[in-house]
This record gives structure tokens, C-alpha cells and sequence, in this order.
């Protein structure tokens, strides 16, 4: 974790962002991560987390190469992730109870890997709903089903 801490400053630094780069150990069900904290969240965020999405594939890109294998984790940008996590947890148990209740599939917006991670990993705790990403690229979706 070290190395991908010591690499995001290199990038960033690169890039012009001044910014404090904190790793944060995994509790319980979590990820680690790498907390980064800078007065330019806006630019390393982007639309939908699309700029920091792209950003953490190429860390992982760049550390896969040099270091052949990695530890799971994450990188979060002013606690934008931390945010979204808890935003995406409270949709799909929202929709849990739907499907429940109407017996019935329903399929989420189209998401990135990061946030199809996330309600797949809430819902495993549902026993008796399934979950399955569907479709390719920028339109899989997590499709939330009632167990028979």
C-alpha cells in the first residue's frame, strides 16, 4: 500500500494537485483504501466519480505492471466514495424491499464496477434475494431478483 501511496502523490503531483494522501485499514467487511484530501476534489472526482474512477484504473494499471500482483483496494477523494457507498447500500435495500414485496426483478441504472461491487456485496446478506450484473461496459447493471 506504501508503493500505490507513494505513486498517487508522484501522479498528482505531476498533474499539478496539491493534496495529503493517507492509507486507511480495512474494518470488518471494508477495503482498504487511500484517503486523499485536496482543495481540487471537483477535478480528481468528475461527473459521477468518472474522472476518479478512471484515475484509481490507472494507479492499478501502472502498479499491476510494476509490482506483477496488488492488495484489493480503493481510492477515495474527500470522502466522496465513503459517501457514495452509503448512498448505493441505502438504494439497494430500498429496492430489496421492492422485490420482496412485489416478488418481482429489478434492474438498478447502469453502474460502475466499484458501485456494482457494492450492492452485490449488501445484498449477499439477504438470503433470500440474488443479484447478477448484466449487460457490457458503460451499461452493466446489477439486476436485483426474489429467490424461488
Amino acid at each position: 500500500m506504501e508503493q500505490a501511496k507513494e505513486k498517487i502523490k508522484e501522479m498528482l503531483t505531476i498533474i499539478g494537485i496539491n493534496a495529503e494522501v493517507e492509507i486507511k485499514e480495512p474494518g470488518g467487511f471494508e477495503t482498504a483504501h487511500l484517503a486523499i484530501t485536496t482543495d481540487d476534489a471537483r477535478l480528481l472526482i468528475g461527473q459521477g466519480g468518472q474522472n476518479l474512477h478512471s484515475f484509481e484504473h490507472i494507479l492499478k494499471r501502472i502498479l499491476h505492471k510494476k509490482l506483477g500482483t496488488l492488495p484489493a483496494f480503493y481510492i477515495d477523494v474527500n470522502g466522496y466514495r465513503m459517501n457514495r457507498m452509503e448512498e448505493l447500500r441505502e438504494e439497494a435495500r430500498g429496492v430489496a424491499k421492492k422485490v420482496r414485496l412485489y416478488r418481482k426483478e429489478i434492474c438498478l441504472r447502469p453502474m460502475n464496477s466499484f458501485e456494482r461491487r457494492v450492492v452485490h456485496t449488501v445484498l449477499a446478506e439477504y438470503p433470500d434475494i440474488t443479484t447478477e450484473s448484466v449487460g457490457e461496459d458503460l451499461s452493466r447493471a446489477v439486476v436485483i431478483k426474489p429467490l424461488p
